[in-house]
């Protein structure tokens, strides 16, 4: 299978679908996976800076310790994903699905959380104060980290 990429790279895979895969340590700069099945995927230490995963399917999907910078997550579902020490920034996390996902240590500076769900997710994350939250969901479960108040940031608790 071969996975394409905006800039015009193609990057070849030996597996033909993409969720349940590794995807480990890839160079995806700016990879087309929009509306996708991704669902048990381990993209871990994977470059995925500005790809476009628009409305995917990333349920338990590994991105720990992925380069996100920038991409596009809007209206993706990233139910228990792990996140964690992934770099975040300026990513658009608008209307997206992360019930119970991970995002400890991620960089999530200038990312946009706008009408996200967070609820019972982990957002002990840096720069968390830089994110953008606007009708962003989060309920009792959700981890914030010491000295941050969701509510004043633009949350609404459930």
């Amino acid at each position: 299978m071969i996975i394409y990429c905006e800039n015009d790279n193609e990057i070849e895979i030996p597996y033909n679908k993409l969720d349940g895969v590794f995807i480990e340590n890839l160079e995806l700069h700016r990879a087309k996976l929009e509306n996708m099945n991704l669902s048990n995927t381990s993209f871990f230490m994977s470059n995925l800076r500005g790809a476009f995963l628009f409305n995917s399917n990333l349920i338990n999907s590994n991105l720990s310790l992925t380069k996100l910078i920038t991409s596009d997550l809007r209206d993706t579902l990233l139910l228990g994903s792990n996140l964690s020490e992934s770099i975040a920034s300026y990513c658009d996390f608008s209307h997206a699905k992360l019930q119970g996902a991970n995002l400890e240590k991620a960089k999530i500076d200038f990312a946009n959380f706008t009408s996200a769900n967070l609820s019972g997710a982990n957002m002990l994350c840096i720069d968390i104060e830089k994110a953008i939250f606007k009708d962003t969901i989060y309920n009792t479960e959700t981890i914030w980290p010491k000295n941050f108040d969701p509510s004043t940031a633009g949350c609404m608790l459930l």
